[in-house]
């Protein structure tokens, strides 16, 4: 009979040095392999696209709270009103956690999207640090440690 021919990355999911041709690993085998065999850099892009998310539904809250008049929220912005900024955190949340799921499933064009709406988000975060100067401050140190991430591991979405 024809072989069917596996990948390395294929076989050493299955098997084990020392084992026999044809028995399987256990699971606990398998998943003792997989913290070893990690791709560099998959923990800081798994970190990026669950900020994204995070971030783009706290925003979809700030966007929502800001539209319907919350108390939550002091009107001391930088510029403009809160109508217009809660339309903008609403929509802007939206494309956020969209980017974080793509980012998590390993598609290319999320770590682009994550990328500037990172770098977007920290900007208008600005906008909050008058009336909420520690929400800003978190919010731009997390923009910038999901841009780093995502700069730097972005791309590598697979071995070799």
């Amino acid at each position: 009979g024809r072989r069917r021919l596996l990948s390395r990355a294929a076989l050493a999911a299955h098997y084990r040095p020392g084992q026999k041709e044809g028995q399987v690993a256990t699971s606990a085998q398998r998943m003792e392999r997989g913290y070893a065999d990690s791709i560099e850099g998959s923990g800081w892009v798994g970190f990026a696209g669950i900020m994204l998310t995070l971030v783009g539904f706290f925003n979809i809250i700030d966007g929502i709270a800001a539209i319907a008049d919350s108390k939550y929220l002091v009107n001391q912005l930088l510029f403009s009103n809160l109508h217009a900024w809660g339309w903008f955190f609403l929509i802007f949340g939206v494309v956020q956690v969209c980017a974080g799921f793509g980012v998590m499933a390993g598609a290319g064009w999320a770590a682009i999207v994550g990328i500037v709406s990172a770098f977007f988000n920290a900007i208008a975060q600005l906008s909050w640090a008058r009336a909420y100067p520690v929400w800003a401050i978190v919010a731009v140190v997390a923009d910038v440690l999901v841009i780093y991430a995502l700069v730097v591991y972005g791309g590598q979405r697979t071995e070799g």
